[in-house]
Parts: structure tokens; C-alpha cells; sequence
């Protein structure tokens, strides 16, 4: 772990799809209760399915001349684990980076806390729990869906070790340096998972927030049961991968 990093400011990805109303409700959010001397820029990261209205609802945000820009990208073809990282080289003057939703998930004054988190310890991860103690998952998901999503989040743990407690979940605030060292390869939401084994398996301190999860007023989920399956694939893959090789040519563990 690298403990010499700093926190000096964060660029926040939002993906969205098919958000509209939910969409502006987080960026307002978001504007509201984040300090602008703390966040560089929110970006919010189009699908490429991304519907029409979406789309224009977050062009129209990033005119409305917020305290805290907003920029719009277009993702290309859904390979996050190399479009992401293209993305967050740009951003030359921030420390950390965070993914956030835009379905209202976890309200966006729950970034706040977590950002203040990160400042006291820059050098470790930030995320969101619903499986500690003060969270909770949604009960409008059912019981099947909350009950592979627990028995998920144990195997993980079980498997890594881990301390987390909900490590796919995967809202949360990271240095960027360390990040942009990994040999990211999962399309695709797997990908935010991948990441978060990466910084498992480099033996980051992780902080969890408690997260009572909030329904979604819009938009609708395409993670299906099988994609969910595929989230098993980093899994299996970073936990027997030897560590110098979750590193990028170039890079290892004592950069």
C-alpha cells in the first residue's frame, strides 16, 4: 500500500443510461452538499445505449454553469476497464476519483461523508455497506435478489480474506494513482468489481459507510441474473493471479 499519497481533489463518474429526473436530482445533490475546493469536476459518463432524453438531460446540466463543473463523455463501447482509466489520466489535478450512480441508490449527501473520510486517510479506499451495522438492503428487490447479493458479498470475503463486508457494491473514493497501476480487463459494470479485488489484493485499508439502500424512482437495471454470474470471473481470476500481475507492464507493487 502506498501510504505517501495526499488527498487534494476528486473527479466524480456518474454512469448513467436512463435516468433523466434521477439524474439531475444526484448532480444537484451532489452540488449542494460537496464543498467545490473538494471536487474537481463531475463527469458523467454516458452508456452507449444511453437513451435520448438521458442524454440531453446531461448536456443541459453541464450549461447550467454549477459551482462544481459538470462535463459529459460518451462511452464508446462498454470497455470500462480501459475507457475509465483514459478518462481519469486526464484529470490532472486530482488525488482520488469516485463512481457514483445516478438512480439515487444512496443519496448524494452520502458523498460528502465519504469524501471527508478519504481526506483523513487518502491513502486508503472509502465505500458504501448495506451489510454493517446502520445499513440495509431494499426490500423492493426481493428476497432472492438481496439473498444472492449477501451470499455473493460472503463468498468474496471469504475467498480474499477480506474485511469489507459488501465488497460489490462498489460506490466509493480511491487514490487514482494506484489505481491507474492496474491491469484492468472486465467490460462492463464487472469491471468496478475488478478494481475493487485490485485494491483488495494490494492490501488497502477499505472504510465502510453504512448505507440504508433507497429504491429507484427511475430507471430500470440491466444487470441480469447471468451478468451477475459474470462478476465471478474477476473473482476467481485476481484471487489466484499472482499479485505482481494485477499491475500494468511497467508497474508492481513497490511503485
Amino acid at each position: 500500500m502506498n501510504n505517501s499519497i495526499a488527498f487534494h481533489k476528486v473527479a466524480i463518474v456518474i454512469g448513467t443510461r436512463d435516468e433523466v429526473i434521477s439524474l439531475r436530482e444526484t448532480v444537484l445533490g451532489i452540488e449542494k452538499s460537496c464543498s467545490p475546493e473538494d471536487i474537481a469536476r463531475v463527469i458523467l459518463l454516458l452508456a452507449p445505449d444511453v437513451i435520448t432524453n438521458c442524454r440531453e438531460e446531461a448536456y443541459k446540466l453541464a450549461k447550467e454553469g454549477f459551482p462544481i463543473s459538470v462535463e459529459v463523455v460518451q462511452e464508446e463501447g462498454g470497455n470500462l476497464a480501459t475507457e475509465v482509466p483514459n478518462i481519469l489520466r486526464k484529470q490532472a489535478d486530482i488525488s482520488h476519483a469516485a463512481f457514483w450512480p445516478a438512480d439515487l441508490d444512496a443519496p448524494p449527501e452520502t458523498l460528502a461523508l465519504m469524501m471527508e473520510k478519504a481526506k483523513e486517510n487518502p491513502a486508503a479506499v472509502v465505500t458504501l455497506s448495506r451489510l454493517i451495522p446502520g445499513g440495509s438492503l431494499i426490500t423492493s428487490k426481493g428476497l432472492f435478489i438481496n439473498l444472492r447479493d449477501t451470499v455473493f458479498a460472503r463468498l468474496v470475503c471469504m475467498l480474499y480474506r477480506s474485511k469489507q463486508t459488501d465488497p460489490h457494491f462498489v460506490m466509493s473514493i480511491f487514490p487514482v494513482r494506484d489505481f491507474l497501476r492496474f491491469d484492468l480487463r472486465e467490460k462492463f459494470m464487472a469491471f468496478l468489481l475488478e478494481y475493487t479485488l485490485c485494491f483488495e489484493r494490494l492490501g488497502t485499508e477499505v472504510i465502510e459507510i453504512p448505507l440504508k439502500q433507497q429504491p429507484r424512482t427511475e430507471g430500470k437495471s440491466n444487470l441480469s441474473v447471468f451478468d451477475k454470474l459474470h462478476w465471478l470471473v474477476p473473482v476467481f481470476r485476481l484471487r489466484f493471479l499472482p499479485k505482481r500481475k494485477i499491475f500494468r507492464e511497467g508497474t508492481d507493487e513497490q511503485t
